[in-house]
């Protein structure tokens, strides 16, 4: 098969023997430089503090994103370390209200309205996709009670196509998928021992926002996990900083997440090249977990305390998921008095109004978030809302399937799993999230560029050869001949 410039390597779980010598890249370089700079400023926050190196860091991030509309390389590391920190930003650092609080979703569009040509395109199902349940979403704003939230959540969802611009745009250096996992792996590693460290002397943040700093540096993993097969220790490395990750979400308590780590582990697991190398795997990762988990007794009993209270059958639906059943509950009756939809952002004061006796009284008359992609999309953007973003989560695994020859199936399988757990206890506001979406899209349009480059090829190939075939003089016979 002819390979060009935006050529992705399979992704089968069978592959042949890795190539023992490493080209020299531009990801290398700025790999290298990036990950000594993350543990630098870490390090540093045993003198100035958890939330100084935070930001020292964000700046960093901030800087490589803006040289990325001209060097991709360091500009996807750039973003991807923002989508890695941003669970931790939005609350110690971009605080301020809506305006400080969205200053990575404003940069992601004006990166995204100076990249119209690049995003033009895209062919594949998941933009087409996309544009229409943000076309819907907009459209339902019209009908919202709160238009301001509206326009949140369609920030949220746009900043898909941002990410994909640098996706796009870094993909000629085949080793950057490596260098994004070992970046953010190493990132959210590091970050979290030193936020537990010094959690006492640090404000509040919601478990399960804190959990997603760990599982964005697992997402990066998994993207680049495949691409370090031609590194002798790239993968045990990965799967290391993985599982180090993994106790990190364990530790925060928060199930959902620690659901999505666990499938996201899972991948990891399958995508080894054997069954021996599979159970290595395995190994090393449970005994880094056991090893790690047990330096934080507090926070590891903690962790089994709300797992036994969600297994436990005598607890009440309510207090066993700290009140989403209520909300889920809620939502699905908002969707039977209006099956178009309330109106986007408008799940909040429709859930004030509710009164309704299959409900246990939970926040009763008072404003609530959804806590929940699927059930938030079902109340306020009814039937059309349910059916798109269900068809963007499903559209991952689909590709991928159709791709499978390329070996394509396990990471498009993977965005379906991740996006469609995640949206059972997450909304939209997650960068992890959608930075996973991005690469995987990337990949899959990668691979479907080169399938089109090559039937072009072959096309004009077999095109001469019959046209060459058609004015070649034939050979007449003489008649006279006996």
């Amino acid at each position: 098969m002819p390979v060009n410039a935006y050529s992705i390597p399979s992704y089968s779980v069978y592959h042949p023997a890795p190539v023992k010598t490493v080209v020299r890249s531009s990801a290398e370089f700025w790999g290298r430089l990036f990950i000594a700079v993350v543990i630098g400023i870490w390090a540093l926050a045993f003198i100035i503090g958890f939330q100084a190196s935070l930001a020292l860091l964000t700046l960093a991030a901030f800087g490589a994103a803006i040289i990325g509309l001209r060097h991709p390389i360091p500009g996807l590391l750039g973003v991807g370390m923002l989508c890695t920190l941003d669970a931790l930003t939005r609350v110690f650092l971009l605080s301020g209200g809506l305006w400080r609080w969205n200053t990575f979703n404003y940069w992601l569009l004006f990166v995204i309205v100076t990249s119209l040509a690049d995003l033009a395109k895209l062919k594949d199902t998941q933009t087409r996709v996309a544009k229409l349940l943000l076309l819907l979403l907009g459209i339902e704003l019209v009908i919202s009670q709160q238009w301001v939230n509206g326009i949140q959540h369609l920030l949220n969802i746009t900043a898909l196509f941002g990410l994909i611009v640098y996706f796009m745009r870094a993909r000629q250096d085949k080793q950057i998928w490596f260098w994004l996992g070992l970046v953010n792996g190493t990132l959210g590693a590091v970050g979290s021992l030193v936020f537990y460290l010094q959690k006492d002397k640090l404000q509040y943040i919601n478990p399960n926002a804190l959990a997603f700093f760990s599982a964005t540096a697992i997402f990066a993993i998994c993207l680049g996990f495949h691409f370090a097969e031609n590194r002798r220790i790239g993968q045990p490395v990965l799967l290391i900083l993985a599982a180090v990750n993994y106790v990190w979400i364990f530790l925060s308590a928060s199930r959902g997440d620690l659901l999505i780590g666990t499938f996201c582990m899972l991948f990891l697991t399958l995508s080894g090249r054997s069954l021996l190398k599979r159970s290595a795997y395995v190994v090393i990762a449970v005994l880094m977990g056991i090893a790690l988990s047990n330096q934080f007794g507090n926070l590891q009993a903690n962790t089994l305390r709300r797992i036994d209270k969600l297994l436990d059958k005598q607890e009440s639906a309510v207090s066993r998921t700290s009140g989403r059943s209520d909300l889920a509950l809620g939502g699905w009756y908002i969707f039977l008095e209006h099956p178009l939809g309330v109106g986007t952002g408008s799940f909040a004061p429709e859930w004030a109004r509710l009164n309704n006796a299959s409900l246990s009284g939970y926040k009763q008359g008072t404003e609530m978030a959804a806590h929940s992609g699927w059930i938030k999309i079902l109340a306020e953007n009814g039937v059309p809302g349910i059916l798109l973003l269900a068809g963007f989560v499903l559209s991952f695994s689909v590709s991928g399937w159709r791709q499978r020859s390329q070996g394509l199936f396990l990471p498009g399988l993977l965005a379906t799993g991740v996006l469609g757990v995640a949206f059972l206890s997450t909304e939209f506001q997650a960068k992890g999230l959608w930075f996973l979406a991005a690469g995987v899209i990337v990949l899959l349009a990668s691979r479907d560029s080169v399938q089109r480059l090559s039937m072009l090829i072959l096309q004009i190939i077999v095109a001469k050869r019959l046209r060459a075939r058609t004015n070649r003089p034939r050979l007449i016979p003489n008649a006279n001949r006996v």
